[in-house]
């Protein structure tokens, strides 16, 4: 199995300590896709946790460089996704009403462009039924 994870998914599942935040269905699948195929991260999610880093600061400098050397480490379960041409597709088919933030677009475009789930608890996303959410 392979999902891409959102941003806030992802930080849950690697502190350990916010892990109890994801729901059942989303640690399952996380953990599935970490044993199986990995879990795809957009590179988004590092421009959208740097974003958080200085905004609200729910994720510290330290959090966006762990996971920075995690998706760096080619022995590591995280996949970095670029956005590239199908990724830019994929954004581009979304309706800007659908879902107008900045960096859910890119994330879920990703997810759509791989054919994967989106762990998320992004109530928006799940509502534009762009891709399978798992929450």
């Amino acid at each position: 199995m392979r999902v891409v994870a959102d941003s806030h998914a992802l930080v849950w599942y690697l502190s350990g300590t916010d892990a109890g935040r994801l729901s059942t269905p989303a640690l399952t699948a996380l953990a599935s896709a970490e044993a199986d195929e990995g879990i795809a991260v957009s590179v988004a999610t590092l421009i959208d946790l740097w974003y958080v880093t200085q905004t609200t600061r729910a994720v510290s400098p330290e959090q966006l460089t762990a996971i920075t050397e995690l998706l760096a480490d080619p022995t590591s379960p995280l996949d970095a996704i670029p956005i590239d041409t199908s990724v830019t597709a994929a954004f581009e088919a979304i309706p800007l009403p659908l879902l107008r933030d900045p960096w859910d677009r890119p994330i879920t475009a990703t997810a759509r462009a791989l054919g994967v789930p989106l762990v998320t608890k992004d109530g928006r996303i799940t509502a534009a039924g762009l891709v399978e959410v798992i929450w």
